[in-house]
């Protein structure tokens, strides 16, 4: 019994590297996930057409128009500020409208 529970945790141990260096499918990683887990002064830059992930879609990251000289936002956008650069974000989908790169200065 002692040699059946040794092969098992020496089969485990072996494997274990190798189960954790498989590499991911696709094309790289998911952005929206890369976008949150850094931090804003290295976050992804969007363009536009691209969406935002929600994360950034919240009052933390909105941005006052008038203190930057950007143009109001119409009904159902918001400007987001992150990593410097100002995002005109349609709110109900994180559709990216227009990009203001270095806009928002802290």
């Amino acid at each position: 019994m002692k040699r059946i529970l040794l092969a098992i945790a020496a089969f485990s141990i072996l494997v274990a590297p190798v189960a954790s260096a498989a590499p991911a499918h696709g094309k790289g990683h998911d952005r929206e996930f890369i976008g949150k887990r850094m931090p804003p002064g290295q976050a992804k830059k969007w363009r536009k057409g691209e969406r935002i992930p929600f994360a950034y879609i919240v009052p933390r990251y909105y941005i006052e128009p008038r203190v930057y000289h950007l143009a109001p936002p119409p009904p159902g956008y918001r400007w987001v500020g992150v990593g410097g650069d100002a995002y005109l974000v349609l709110t109900t989908n994180g559709l990216v409208t227009e990009v203001v790169i270095g806009a928002v200065i802290r």
